[in-house]
């Protein structure tokens, strides 16, 4: 039994502590948006100005993120606990009142003349450089008060309406399905799930199922998509972006030519990645080509079963291979009570952590089921918890990352589990073992490759009128014939891949497809160069982590000496894959 203690943030939803603070938050988001109504008027003291907007935006962040996080938390183990739920909307409210006087500070930070001077005269101000030419370089992109407003009323009945329908449709998906030679109506979950299972005819039915299923929600979701995205190259158009991917490319903090160069690579890299699919294709008999429905058959097999104990110190012990302050950090996490590994009713599914700037602290929601899976992940998530420790001394304005870079420590630790966990086990387990890291890989390289290209042809036709279904389920299959090739047997593809997969029906973020093969990418090419360089390595990999909030991508790249527009960084990575193909090859025919 491990669950996670909330009572550093507060001891209930009632206390005087919680309510104080709700309380505060009140007053310091009123007393931001009055100052900026009445301060911002002119530029005399800029200054002092910038540093009073600059201290109201700590305060309110500090606050909000402190009681956000008690209100979420006590949700992702307790979803139905409505007292949090009506915490969790009213902190949320309270904040989204805050956009009219952070939209005038930002403006007002872009109509200065003399920026890099006001800059200059204050510790404040230089230690926020970053954050404050972030934010003039979104201003600039914003439009008249009356419109931002008329875009954020619109959009609550567009685009964030329609992001709603397709996951509620999606969650309330049944999908007929025979078991144990009886009809059932199974959520879709359930069925996806079953992609892993053991039995081969568990897969194909599922997923022949799945695809069935679909056809009762596709003209609604089909609506969603021509909505969202249709919505999006209107107001992209509007705030002078000559295409999506420009809007994405400058939220992800990433210059066009180190994007280009990943997809060059990631391209490049694809051999690599069919040789893979085409070994499994003949371990379960399909010839050189897979079927979709066993994308992710299991090969191999794991008999070893950890307690949550034995998952604890096998961590400590190989993060202490490392690094001692990854060790200590991960001791730190299951002694204190930040960990939240017990499945139960009302906890809901997955992991992820939480990271507590307010208190330098993280919280790690998993449900651990003692396999070498959930070692993994529990791995994984530490590497966030670390992130945010390299973090805990900056300013919470300089502690958050431009999304590519939030996987960076997370993949790295689950690279290096997996290679510590490959040199103990026996042949059948390293097979497992193997499939599992290559099989992520690919999905994460090769399929994320399959949504950009898919994402862009709906973009490019959507300029033209909104899209059919038949023509969704034709893109979606082009997409993954062009990213899987020849190591997949086209009769059977997934054309409804867009129906499910949340990422395409965010609002407000759109090609969520690439950064995660940045951060995979990336995150293995930094492992790469540990293995070269050893313990030398480990200072400026913190450094990387403790500077993300405060740096463009590639300058990021310049503090640990690598330039990301040149592909021989990327393919380090590509190497550490192949050697792992490899191997799986070997052990496939041993």
């Amino acid at each position: 039994m491990m669950e996670w203690s909330l009572s550093e943030l507060y001891p209930s939803f009632d206390s005087p502590e919680f309510q104080g603070d709700l309380k505060e938050l009140e007053n310091r988001v009123k007393e931001f948006n009055d100052w900026s109504q009445g301060a911002l008027k002119d530029y005399t003291a800029p200054v002092s100005k910038a540093e009073a907007g600059i201290k109201h935006t700590m305060a309110i962040a500090e606050l909000y993120e402190k009681l956000g996080a008690f209100a979420q938390l006590t949700i992702s183990v307790e979803a139905y606990n409505e007292q949090a739920a009506k915490a969790a909307d009213r902190v949320h409210t309270v904040v989204a009142d805050m956009a009219l006087g952070d939209t005038r500070f930002k403006k007002w930070l872009a109509g200065l003349g003399n920026l890099d001077e006001v800059i200059g005269k204050s510790e404040l101000l230089k230690e926020h450089e970053y954050f404050i030419k972030d934010s003039v370089r979104y201003a600039r992109r914003l439009l008249s008060e009356q419109e931002e407003e008329l875009i954020n009323k619109l959009q609550s009945t567009g685009s964030l309406a329609w992001s709603r329908l397709q996951g509620n449709l999606t969650a309330k998906l049944l999908v007929d399905m025979k078991k144990d030679g009886k009809e059932e109506k199974l959520p879709l979950t359930v069925v996806r799930n079953m992609a892993y299972h053991e039995d081969r005819n568990v897969r194909m039915a599922a997923y022949e199922a799945e695809l069935k299923a679909y056809e009762k929600i596709d003209e609604a979701v089909a609506s969603s998509l021509n909505g969202i995205k249709g919505e999006f190259l209107t107001i992209s158009k509007k705030r002078g972006y000559k295409d999506p991917l420009e809007a994405t490319l400058e939220t992800a903090k990433m210059d066009r030519a180190i994007f280009d160069t990943l997809m060059d690579v990631m391209n490049e890299s694809l051999p690599v990645f069919r040789r893979y699919l085409k070994i499994k294709a003949e371990i379960l008999g399909h010839g050189d080509r897979l079927p979709w429905y066993d994308l992710f058959a299991p090969v191999g097999r794991s008999s070893r079963k950890f307690s949550i104990n034995d998952a604890r110190d096998y961590i400590v012990t190989n993060f202490g291979k490392f690094a001692p302050e990854l060790s200590d950090l991960a001791r730190t996490a299951f002694d204190n009570k930040w960990i939240d590994a017990t499945p139960r009713e009302g906890k809901r599914g997955g992991a992820f952590c939480y990271g507590l700037h307010p208190i330098k602290q993280s919280r790690i929601m998993a449900n651990f089921d003692g396999t070498f899976d959930g070692v993994t992940t529990l791995s994984h998530e530490l590497g966030h918890a670390f992130h945010n420790w390299c973090q805990r001394d900056e300013s919470i304005l300089n502690a958050d990352s431009p999304m590519p870079l939030a996987e960076t420590a997370s993949t790295f630790n689950e690279t290096m589990i997996t290679e510590i966990a490959l040199s103990e086990a026996d042949p059948q387990e390293q097979l497992f073992i193997l499939e599992k890291s290559l099989s992520g890989d690919t999905q994460v390289v090769v399929d994320i490759l399959s949504r950009f290209l898919f994402e862009s042809e709906v973009f490019r036709r959507r300029t033209q009128g909104p899209l059919s279904v038949s023509e969704l389920k034709e893109i979606m299959a082009d997409a993954q014939k062009q990213a899987y090739g020849e190591a997949l047997n086209w009769d059977y593809l997934h054309p409804y891949m867009w129906v499910n997969k949340p990422h395409y029906y965010y609002a407000n973020l759109h090609f969520y497809n690439f950064p995660y093969a940045f951060g995979q990418l990336f995150s293995k090419a930094l492992y790469a160069m540990y293995k070269e360089q050893g313990k030398d390595f480990i200072p400026a990999y913190e450094n990387l982590l403790r500077n993300t909030g405060k740096h463009d991508i590639g300058e990021l790249g310049q503090l640990i000496g690598v330039d990301l527009t040149q592909k021989s960084f990327w393919e380090k990575s590509i190497e550490l894959i192949e050697q792992q193909v490899e191997q799986f090859e070997r052990l496939a025919k041993a």
